[in-house]
């Protein structure tokens, strides 16, 4: 195998591959990454069994051919290198790969092509759904994904649910929940698809996605996710099994008190008072009356904090107590210059949404804090 690549282009891909490559990994080959040169393209391939990344760009090939990589020190070996400039890659003896670039050049050792896992393939048609919605709905619902290992398998992903005319994605860690529904104009969703998307492809898909708003084509099969995102970028992912909770039952329906609040005003106060509280408690407690929200918390050991901001409100008195990292988490991708919370009292979850969003219908609950 031998190849001549622009620096650029290689450092692009070889930056899209990197969080699914294990380093602490037992098995050595999932550390390496896979290049095949064939046909004026550079093939990229990273996985760690359940998670795989294919993209690859441009090259000129002069033998074409594989082999495998460590990927780490290939990525810093590419970063480094001058802006613009151009790398030879040669396969030597035993699976070493020779790197020149100008004055450089490295020796950096591999591991036979054989040992690299195979990739699942995808056999069906694929649903394609429009990039810039599907980034907008994980902006907004990744960081209620659990990271808690020994909480329930199915809360460590994020649903997908594709109807004739809804797309939905759904995250929940069991203390808070953020939905995200937008309108899906695809004749080729005729019937309920779900799919439950493991935490670190969805982050994966977000960086697959880039800045870019054509569609990705989606396929779900048995036990297997792919995500095809332009020309030669595929995700493929193995799904979570388990039930999802359901997420209707979470939204309150009765909450009678409408609180209109300035996203920034309510944020920087939210963040200023959180400094003040209980470390092990984590919470703030806000009193609404018409006009006003009175935000306050407290620590034995720290002292307190209070502060109040100007809200649309005309209700009963209210005091309810929340984590202020959840509502700060909403409050930073919310959209839009207002949110709406629905109350109903200080035991009841509360149920927030950006006023005003466009495209795109955003709720969010969060349970309250007993103090």
């Amino acid at each position: 195998m031998k190849f001549t690549v622009k620096r650029d282009a290689l450092l692009g891909e070889l930056n899209l591959v990197q969080g699914v490559i294990e380093r602490r990994s037992t098995i050595p080959i999932l550390a390496n990454i896979l290049l095949e040169a064939e046909g004026g393209r550079l093939g990229i391939t990273a996985t760690d069994l359940d998670v795989s990344i294919c993209c690859g760009c441009e090259a000129a090939i002069a033998q074409p051919g594989s082999s495998t990589v460590a990927a780490r020190r290939f990525f810093d070996i590419v970063r480094l290198l001058p802006e613009s400039s151009e790398i030879q890659c040669v396969l030597l003896e035993n699976d070493w790969m020779e790197v020149k670039s100008g004055a450089a050049e490295f020796k950096v050792a591999g591991l036979p092509r054989e040992n690299f896992p195979s990739i699942p393939e995808s056999t069906g048609s694929g649903t394609p759904l429009p990039a810039g919605t599907l980034r907008a709905m994980i902006h907004r619902t990744v960081f209620s994904i659990t990271t808690e290992e020994e909480s329930r398998y199915s809360l460590n992903g994020a649903l997908l649910l594709l109807v004739p005319g809804t797309m939905r994605m759904v995250a929940t860690d069991g203390h808070r929940l953020a939905m995200v529904s937008a309108k899906l104009e695809n004749e080729n969703v005729d019937r309920e698809i779900r799919a439950l998307i493991p935490r670190k492809t969805v982050l994966e898909i977000q960086r697959l996605l880039g800045d870019q708003e054509e569609t990705v084509q989606f396929v779900r099969e048995e036990n297997h996710l792919f995500f095809q995102a332009g020309s030669g970028k595929k995700l493929v992912s193995r799904m979570l099994a388990g039930q999802f909770p359901n997420y209707e039952m979470v939204v309150p329906r009765d909450n009678d008190k409408r609180i209109v609040l300035g996203a920034r005003a309510f944020g920087e106060a939210i963040r200023r008072a959180a400094v003040m509280s209980d470390e092990k408690l984590r919470a703030i407690k806000i009193y609404f009356s018409p006009g006003k929200a009175e935000i306050t918390a407290s620590s034995a050991e720290a002292g307190e904090a209070r502060e109040s901001v100007d809200i649309e409100y005309e209700g009963p008195d209210v005091q309810i107590g929340f984590n202020p990292q959840y509502l700060l988490e909403f409050l930073n991708v919310c959209g839009t210059e207002k949110v709406m919370l629905e109350l109903r009292d200080s035991e009841t979850q509360g149920l927030f949404s950006p006023v005003g969003l466009e495209g795109l219908e955003y709720r969010y609950v969060v349970m309250p804090m007993k103090f």
